[in-house]
């Protein structure tokens, strides 16, 4: 199960995206932005043939700040998994990101906790040069310098990106992501873009209207296979809010609905 553990940490970067070169490549998205908090409830949706998976509890909270010079996500997920054999276990994650808006700098913090004892902290700072190259320096579990390519992409603005990239009518993104979630190089995030369709959110206008169902697949940088790590399934808004989330792990899926949305204030630049 401790593989398991590994994969379901990396929930903290599912809303997660990248500026690819240029500020006017992400301008429509940036407009239709919709600063919010969200919280979501984990359960388990279908296991997998021979899964010692049979029960999945938790919940994840997302937020998502405009801080004038830059984007700011914090980030809690709790994911408790149940075993055939009455064993529990779970993890514990807490993410804090800053990203420049210009693309530059990237900051990130990231504490995580296993079974309610054991746990580590990433911590560090990537830069991207005038070139377009990116240096990842990380401060904990330990110091090291990790050189990128000017592919590599930052958290918030690939949001941005896809949302553009939706807009134009493409069903297809890839792009090589680094996040600070792992003490390691980047991972490749490849997204399949499914038609739009229309939503009645009820009494909160946040959840209405047009949205696409989006499948990100998610390789870490050792796996050069066909078949990714872990797949996310997201019902994106056109404000970049996730109405709804399934994340598909090879031995079961978790549903992740939504129990609670907040719109929050313009940080008043």
């Amino acid at each position: 199960m401790d593989s398991i553990l590994k994969k379901a940490f990396a929930l903290c970067a599912v809303l997660a995206g990248v500026l690819l070169s240029t500020v006017e490549a992400e301008a429509g998205a940036v407009d239709r932005l919709v600063p919010h908090k969200a919280l979501y409830k984990l359960s388990l949706k279908s296991t997998a043939a021979n899964t010692e998976i049979v029960g999945v509890g938790g919940q994840m909270s997302f937020e998502w700040r405009n801080e004038c010079d830059g984007w700011a996500i914090n980030q809690r997920n709790l994911m408790v998994l149940q075993s055939a054999e009455g064993g529990v276990r779970s993890v514990d994650s807490v993410m804090s990101t800053w990203e420049a808006k210009d693309g530059s700098s990237f900051r990130f913090i990231v504490k995580k906790e296993f079974d309610g004892s054991s746990g580590e902290t990433i911590e560090g700072r990537a830069v991207r040069a005038a070139d377009g190259s990116v240096t990842a320096a990380f401060s904990e579990p330990e110091a090291m310098m990790m050189d990128l390519s000017a592919e590599v992409l930052f958290p918030s603005q690939h949001t941005f990106l896809l949302l553009d990239k939706i807009a134009a009518g493409e069903k297809f993104f890839s792009a090589p992501l680094f996040d600070g979630s792992e003490f390691e190089p980047a991972s490749f995030v490849s997204a399949a873009i499914g038609r739009e369709k229309t939503a009645e959110g009820g009494d909160d206008p946040l959840l209405s209207g047009t949205y696409w169902p989006v499948r990100l697949a998610f390789y870490g940088p050792e796996n050069n296979a066909e078949t990714p790590d872990y797949e996310l399934s997201v019902d994106l808004l056109a404000n970049g809010i996730a109405r709804h989330l399934v994340i598909h792990f090879k031995e079961f899926t978790v549903d992740v609905t939504l129990q609670r949305l907040e719109r929050l204030a313009p940080a008043g630049c």
